[in-house]
């Protein structure tokens, strides 16, 4: 699947958004449009919110503690 971004595709008509700019995701193809994904008109947070979301989880790599193999010294006893 192509990278999914966040783009700006207008601007709001809502009567109490009126004239911010509007967001959809989508994957940019080889004319340099955008093929749309999510065609729900969203804020800039909201759509960065929902990008978080579409996108695959990378596993974390853990790294484990490795014990260094250290030989004990041994007291030799006294008689």
């Amino acid at each position: 699947m192509a990278k999914l971004e966040i783009f700006q595709n207008g601007t709001s008509m809502h009567p109490d958004t009126m004239g911010d700019p509007v967001y959809q995701i989508g994957a940019k193809n080889a004319d340099g449009e955008y093929d749309v994904v999510v065609f729900d008109a969203m804020t800039e947070k909201e759509a960065k919110i929902r990008l978080k979301e579409l996108s695959p989880s990378k596993p974390s790599v853990k790294k484990t503690a490795t014990k260094k193999s250290s030989k004990k010294k041994v007291a030799k006893k006294k008689k």
